[in-house]
């Protein structure tokens, strides 16, 4: 498996190629969500959980199946326990990446949730994006924003940014549903436009909240 990303500069566009064959294998799919867990607390800026809280978010019975994933994961390296507190679960650096939060409406707007499905083994900063805490990603769904060449099924990288300049593509919230855009900023007016003909533009009736800003796109082949 790889990936096409395509990086948007304001002169021109960089296309190059990234593997992605560093994606963990080596994690059962419990640890993988205990793991997914801690890291949507700590990307949040939350504590991170104890023993009892993921076994009430996981559906665990006892504490100890929740001890026995992190103790899992300790020896694999993903995360670190500081003895003797109960929140002293931390990451370490094999559990960084980019956090893959979900799906986003590239057509009509949907409430989409965010939480994170797994982190993709990328340096944000290879995006442009210098503060690794406030890259995150979106899976797209629908078809509205070919014409800047994304399409049904890209994972798009965003930065979290709350000034978002006229022409770039957002990750919005607009009526407080979740779409993804080009931002429009004309004769002191603000609204969402989309990249096909098929849909018409977006003009905020209640609301408009940008969450991030894309800067990059990567497209998944299949061989």
């Amino acid at each position: 498996m790889s990936a096409i990303a395509y990086l948007e500069t304001s002169c021109h566009k960089l296309k190059h190629t990234i593997h992605l064959y560093s994606m963990p294998v080596d994690l059962t799919p419990s640890q993988q969500r205990v793991l997914d867990f801690v890291g949507s607390r700590v990307t949040k800026g939350e504590n991170a959980p104890t023993y009892r809280e993921i076994c009430r978010r996981l559906g665990y019975r006892s504490p100890k199946a929740a001890a026995d994933h992190i103790a899992a994961l300790e020896r694999k390296g993903y995360v670190i326990r500081a003895r003797g507190q109960a929140r002293g679960i931390k990451l370490t650096g094999k559990s960084s990446g980019i956090p893959l939060l979900g799906r986003i409406a590239a057509g009509y707007p949907t409430d989409s949730p965010s939480e994170i499905e797994t982190r993709l083994p990328i340096d944000p900063t290879a995006f442009g994006i210098r503060d690794r805490s406030k890259a995150f990603a979106l899976r797209v769904r629908g078809d509205s924003m070919t014409g800047r060449q994304i399409f049904d099924g890209d994972i798009v990288l965003l930065e979290q940014d709350q000034s978002p300049r006229n022409g770039e593509i957002v990750a919005a919230i607009i009526d407080n549903e979740s779409t993804l855009k080009t931002l429009v900023r004309r004769n002191g007016e603000t609204w969402l436009r989309a990249e096909n003909p098929l849909y018409p533009a977006l003009v905020p009736t209640i609301g408009l909240s940008i969450q991030g800003v894309a800067r990059g796109v990567i497209r998944i082949l299949s061989l």
